[in-house]
């Protein structure tokens, strides 16, 4: 017998250098990565992209979390339980922000706004979604001049509006019944994106909606002008005393950085019985998120808040009954 030791296998291309299990353990750690990488969105714009996928993350950290129960991974199951209650109590300070009251006769306040996506052919069906939840103040952004002979049964039913259809994916135009007092439109960032303003009056008071689109923060640029258009209108939220409505699709979840300046230099707030996490975009998609928005000032609450049904956009509508 050869006292010599066999030859040591050759490292082959073909074997695997990392276990399944391993494999698994850094998809989970990337996974939780994003959970605290996205808590710090006010130092850079990559940071606050991830913050978006709050309802995402808590699914991915019950999955990793019954991965470590399975491959009792003490240290994994602690880190990804610590980052699931994270996510979930982000999530769970937007599930109720006003408490339940009963409207008095006539006091509420319908209001839409619907992203109706510049592409979107199927423009009848949209409309008449439109005209069926018979709001009182309807905002309609990615209105371009595609939509012009499509919005004629609004100008017959409303009474006063505003339409500025000439800015591709960011036209804008909202529709009322309420005494108008005045009405502006608002250019923010570089771009010149137009937001509307309208002063009116609700029951002998004088309310403020504002309607507003901004840039989704998809690179440095459109990231600082995204956040920038969120605190111009912020500032002039704040300095409105009275009652005050902004609706539109804000590219912002709740939770995101650009919504915090916002809410922090107006005033306004999501002040809802209802929860505002639910997603209103990319419903078809993994990616889905809540940037769709009522936001109030005021003494004003959301005491209803419905998202409406696919109607041919990426966006699904949100309307919103609003009590003082």
């Amino acid at each position: 017998m050869s006292e010599d030791a066999p030859p040591a296998d050759k490292p082959s291309l073909l074997k695997p250098s990392i276990s399944f299990g391993g494999f698994c353990e850094v998809i989970a750690f990337l996974s939780l990565s994003c959970t605290w990488l996205g808590s710090l969105g006010r130092h850079h714009w990559t940071l606050d992209l991830l913050s978006h996928f709050r309802l995402q993350y808590l699914v991915a950290c019950a999955l990793v979390l019954l991965f470590a129960l399975i491959r009792r991974r003490t240290w994994l199951v602690i880190v990804t339980l610590i980052s699931l209650l994270w996510n979930a109590q982000i999530i769970h300070a937007f599930h109720q922000t006003a408490e339940k009251a009963e409207p008095k006769a006539g006091k509420t306040l319908r209001v839409m706004t619907f992203n109706v996506m510049t592409g979107n052919e199927n423009h009848v069906a949209a409309i008449e979604h439109v005209l069926k939840a018979d709001a009182d103040i309807v905002c309609l952004l990615e209105v371009d001049e595609t939509w012009r002979l499509s919005l004629e049964p609004l100008r017959v039913k409303y009474p006063h509006r505003v339409e500025e259809m000439n800015d591709g994916n960011f036209g804008i135009a909202c529709y009322t019944r309420l005494p108008l007092k005045s009405s502006e439109v608002r250019r923010f960032t570089i771009w010149g994106l137009p937001s509307v303003l309208l002063n009116l009056d609700h029951l002998g008071v004088p309310l403020t909606f504002i309607g507003t689109h901004p840039m989704p923060p998809m690179g440095g640029l459109s990231a600082r002008e995204w956040r920038s258009q969120l605190a111009e209108i912020g500032i002039i939220a704040g300095t409105i005393e009275g009652e005050v409505i902004a609706v539109g699709d804000f590219n912002a979840t709740p939770w995101c950085e650009g919504m915090r300046l916002l809410c922090e230099k107006s005033g306004l707030q999501f002040r809802c019985v209802d929860p505002v996490w639910p997603p209103t975009w990319g419903l078809k998609l993994p990616m889905m998120i809540p940037i769709d928005h009522v936001l109030v000032k005021g003494g004003l609450s959301l005491q209803k808040r419905v998202i409406g049904p696919e109607m041919g956009s990426d966006h699904r509508s949100v309307t919103a009954e609003i009590t003082r």
